[in-house]
């Protein structure tokens, strides 16, 4: 591939991660919008955009989101990270230097990360994140997902057979696709069937740096964001931690979802199931969080 076409497929990747962005609804403490490509060895491109919070309790960089994509789809082979701000800015957040020598370490592989601005003009460009913060220690443990070749997180649903049953058996893929600060770690899997008939799936995204640690149903609606769905009608959770009984959403999750569901009016059915028995709870996310904070009004 030449670098003129390599260039203009990274350009068009960025504008589809930064058309896919949720941002806040209020305008006081906006930063600038940015879209992120993970860029694999393998030659495959993972758009990420950010994932802001209305309440500040979770916002998500493009960055993060870019990885997350990766490793969702099984490819742990990321030798860059590529930012678009489409705004004004000549900062470079130091959480997202942590989140990605965090997931160079962790992958056995220099990560090299650039940002440049909506006029082309660079802000930040290093061929080795860790080169820039080697003050920082995160985990060390090498925790590789299976070898093979990326494999997408979603797959279309014929329409045959409850959808909760197909949401548990989703889920439990999930579950494969966590990935955990060190080996026998706890496991969580979610799943989300949207309107359009894709049900998507992944696990967690754990870090050494705990606030940049994604849970599954977090995961999994930013994957079915990305993908451009915007009706998303069932969720379903897992977890290796509940075996004879269905775990519950975080209050964290909860919030999460619940702005989410605000912001495209989505009307989910949530269903939490145990990994070895029939039990299973059910729920919308008004009975899971009858009182929200609010920090704007609706």
């Amino acid at each position: 591939m030449s670098r003129s076409t390599d260039n203009q497929r990274l350009a068009e990747a960025l504008t589809i991660g930064l058309s896919r962005s949720v941002l806040k609804r209020s305008r006081n403490h906006r930063g600038p919008n940015a879209a992120s490509c993970a860029i694999s060895r393998s030659g495959k491109y993972y758009i990420g955009g950010t994932f802001e919070s209305d309440t500040n309790l979770f916002d998500i960089p493009s960055e993060h989101v870019a990885l997350l994509r990766a490793v969702q789809q099984r490819d742990l082979g990321i030798r860059e990270v590529v930012t678009r701000i489409a705004g004004t800015t000549t900062t470079v957040s130091p959480l997202v230097l942590k989140l990605l020598v965090d997931f160079g370490k962790r992958t056995g592989r220099a990560i090299a990360y650039r940002v440049f601005d909506e006029r082309g003009r660079t802000i930040f460009r290093t061929r080795n994140v860790a080169n820039v913060i080697p003050f920082y220690r995160s985990a060390q443990t090498n925790v590789g997902l299976p070898a093979a070749a990326p494999q997408k997180n979603w797959q279309r649903i014929a329409g045959r057979g409850r959808a909760e049953d197909l949401l548990r058996t989703s889920a439990m893929r999930g579950l494969r696709r966590a990935f955990p600060l060190y080996p026998g770690a706890s496991a969580y899997g979610a799943s989300a069937l949207a309107k359009s008939g894709n049900m998507y799936y992944s696990g967690q995204y754990s870090a050494s740096e705990q606030r940049l640690g994604l849970h599954a149903e977090m995961a999994v609606l930013i994957a079915a964001v990305m993908e451009g769905e915007r009706d998303i009608t069932h969720l379903g959770l897992v977890s290796d931690k509940f075996e004879r009984e269905p775990p519950s959403l975080c209050g964290a999750c909860r919030q999460f979802v619940l702005e989410l569901s605000r912001k495209f009016g989505w009307h989910m059915a949530i269903t939490c199931f145990a990994k070895h028995a029939r039990a299973r709870s059910r729920a919308t996310i008004g009975t899971l969080l009858p009182g929200p904070w609010e920090s704007t009004p609706w």
